[in-house]
């Protein structure tokens, strides 16, 4: 097992080019590792980046990411507003552990991926 097989996985589902670059930057940087395909990967954390999550009940790429990996889930997107907090009434609206605004804040991304992460089997 090599260094990076030890370090918790990070499932990133949705994302764009420019985000999922920017969550692998800070993400590794921060001791994790960056999948976009779990390939059998146990996962710590699923991250969805989630353009209109109130359109859609519940948005399908939430209800892949939970099939998936069956990890908790962190919904990303620019629709969120700034103050709402990660794990309060809009990530329980959503079925999800948490949720956070864009465009993201690094120290705001860790933080809510700490908490949220659950440690890997």
């Amino acid at each position: 097992m090599n260094n990076g097989d030890a370090q918790p996985a990070v499932l990133v589902v949705g994302a764009d080019a420019a985000t999922l670059g920017l969550l692998h930057e800070w993400l590794v940087e921060a001791g994790w590792r960056v999948v976009v395909e779990p390939g059998g990967v146990p996962v710590a954390l699923v991250l969805v980046d989630v353009p209109f999550p109130r359109r859609e009940q519940p948005p399908p790429l939430l209800h892949a990411a939970r099939v998936h990996a069956g990890a908790p889930v962190l919904a990303l997107s620019a629709t969120f507003h700034p103050s709402v907090e990660c794990s309060g009434e809009v990530a329980r609206a959503l079925g999800v552990a948490g949720v956070l605004a864009k465009p993201l804040r690094r120290e705001s991304l860790i933080a809510a991926v700490r908490y949220l992460s659950r440690p890997p089997p």
